[in-house]
């Protein structure tokens, strides 16, 4: 017998820490796939869908608030999970996220075990 795997989506443009990612949450029971850019995010949604999409916020091109206004303006994607991976915590900042409709903040640099229980609980819940 077979056991689902929730998938998550790491979307960072720094390889380090989308590989550090993506083992921390591999090792926690989860399938993961990465990409660097916000296009990518978007050609892999074409082909499935995650249970939930770890988005870095601050990337070259297509930021990480550009992707989270995309997401949430799709019938398809709209109710993704999305937990913001970000190094900034001003107040502006976050305010503009949430009203994006991020469900989440996690700040870099994270700690292993506050990365794995947020993701549970968006997509576990």
């Amino acid at each position: 017998m077979t056991t689902y795997k929730p998938m998550i989506l790491v979307v960072d443009d720094e390889a380090m820490a989308r590989t550090m990612a993506s083992k921390l949450l591999e090792k926690a029971g989860f399938l993961t796939h990465a990409v660097e850019t916000g296009e990518e995010c978007f050609l892999f949604l074409a082909i499935q869908i995650p249970d939930a999409i770890l988005l870095d916020m601050l990337m070259p091109g297509m930021s990480g608030m550009e992707v989270l206004e995309k997401l949430r303006a799709n019938a398809l994607w709209k109710s993704i999970p999305v937990l913001a991976v970000t190094a900034k915590g001003q107040a502006d900042f976050v305010k503009q996220a949430v009203a994006l409709g991020v469900d989440d903040f996690i700040v870099k640099p994270f700690h292993s075990l506050d990365l794995i229980a947020r993701v549970k609980k968006k997509v576990l819940a």
